[in-house]
């Protein structure tokens, strides 16, 4: 018999080791004691009144930590259930049930064995998504000559005012917030920041597209930041900047690499996948 409980003094150590496990079922499931330790008596009561816990009889299996506000938005900052029988959805339904009536609730969670199976079977539609891909790199890769298109090497100091423009141009959406010239300088001063793959490409010696590498926990290649204005697109152009940018990374000392991409950008997948890239991992928000 399942039986949702509130967090308390008394349960913590059971819960503690919940926690622990968080990222059996999600990789993105929030540290809950990451914040807790740092905060002082109120505040860790706050926390505890956003946790619920459940019990199948007398022991503890999961739990759900999540936030609400007044407009009615609840953001579920992990949920988790150790349990043998993962076909079994009624913990994670009374889990669900525990929390506000009436909200909309969002979950960002990372595939992992049928983790989207079991949130879609509780309700959860499946909304916008993050696709990581990645790929091992060599010195073969190919670099054809083309005497229209060129690269220039971002340069700090110089250039943050043309970054911020091509940015602005390639990914201009009506909802989305402008870059500043205060975002590129601060990305200049992240521990991440690569200064030799930050690169423009350039077409009759006008500014065409953006791409970047940047340093993952120190090692790992990423490419972000990656595209072409709008009217130059459907030209080969990405393909012809993303080799370099793997030709830099190559040169470098990287054997791999990775980029991000939105699941519903079909043209950048398919792009991707062309050249090698296979899907590592997949994001999504969760909507109920």
């Amino acid at each position: 018999m399942y039986k949702c409980v509130r967090l308390t003094k008394k349960n913590l150590a059971c819960f503690k080791k919940l926690n622990d496990k968080r990222i059996y079922f999600n990789p993105l499931n929030k540290d809950f004691f990451k914040k807790y330790y740092n905060y002082n008596f109120g505040k860790q009561l706050l926390m505890r009144r956003k946790v619920r816990l459940i019990k199948d009889n007398f022991r503890y299996i999961g739990y759900i930590w999540a936030d609400s506000n007044y407009k009615k938005d609840c953001r579920i900052n992990a949920i988790n259930i150790v349990n043998e029988n993962m076909t079994d959805f009624l913990p994670f339904k009374y889990l669900i049930n525990s929390i506000k009536k009436n909200f909309t609730t969002t979950y960002l969670c990372q595939k992992k064995n049928d983790n989207f199976f079991i949130l879609e079977s509780i309700g959860f539609k499946k909304k916008e998504g993050t696709l990581i891909l990645k790929m091992k790199i060599d010195k073969n890769i190919p670099l054809e000559l083309n005497t229209k298109l060129d690269f220039h090497i971002f340069q700090k100091g110089i250039d943050e005012g043309l970054r911020c423009d091509i940015q602005n141009r390639i990914f201009y959406d009506e909802h989305r917030v402008p870059l500043t010239l205060e975002d590129i300088y601060y990305d200049e001063l992240q521990n991440y920041y690569f200064e030799k793959g930050a690169i423009f490409l350039k077409k009759d010696n006008k500014f065409i597209g953006y791409g970047q590498i940047i340093l993952e926990n120190n090692f790992m290649p990423v490419i972000v930041n990656f595209g072409i204005i709008k009217e130059y697109r459907g030209c080969g152009y990405s393909k012809y900047l993303l080799k370099y940018l793997l030709k830099i990374s190559y040169l470098n000392g990287f054997n791999k690499i990775k980029i991000k991409v939105k699941s519903s950008n079909y043209i950048a997948v398919n792009l991707y996948k062309s050249m090698g890239f296979k899907i590592e991992s997949e994001i999504y928000k969760f909507i109920l």
